[in-house]
């Protein structure tokens, strides 16, 4: 059972659990992504605290607050500092926060809540706040699995709600 059967709802034994068993290479895919975007051997200087307090925030902008707690332990797991934490809460950052910190969490939260807004000066508002490319692709895949995950999360809920 992964986080995602916990979250929606899918008990071991059911159809819908044992639907999704019939591709495991979509199950077994998902944790590794999970792994891999939250907590990767390089992170490219985008530490595990940083991506968890981002990952519950996104979580929490999409209105999954228990998928949001899975990340806040992971959060607490890493380190957190009340920035942080400020972070993951959905709040607003505190004004002594660099340049670098809040071109990253403006882009999350662009992407995230309206992500039609996103354009190539987005991206190129982050390298003028001195991201790399690989801190951008990473930030990118961060962003892309948590609105993937609890989207699947709701899906999978209400297909077991009908199932």
């Amino acid at each position: 059972m992964d986080q995602i059967d916990r979250l929606s709802g899918i008990a071991p034994g059911s159809e819908l659990y044992d639907i999704r068993r019939q591709r495991p290479d979509f199950v077994d895919g998902t944790e590794l992504c999970r792994q891999t975007v939250l907590t990767p051997t390089h992170g490219f200087d985008l530490g595990h605290d940083l991506r968890a307090a981002l990952a519950a925030r996104m979580a929490r902008f999409l209105g999954h607050e228990e998928l949001a707690k899975t990340y806040d332990e992971m959060l607490a797991q890493a380190g957190a500092t009340p920035l942080l934490s400020g972070i993951a809460a959905g709040g607003e950052l505190p004004a002594e926060a660099d340049s670098f910190l809040r071109t990253i969490l403006r882009h999350a939260d662009l992407v995230t809540k309206t992500p039609r807004e996103n354009t190539k000066a987005d991206i190129e508002a982050l390298e003028a706040a001195g991201l790399s490319n690989p801190q951008i692709i990473a930030l990118s895949e961060l962003i892309a699995f948590v609105n993937f995950e609890a989207r699947v999360i709701v899906g999978l809920a209400a297909l077991g709600e009908v199932a």
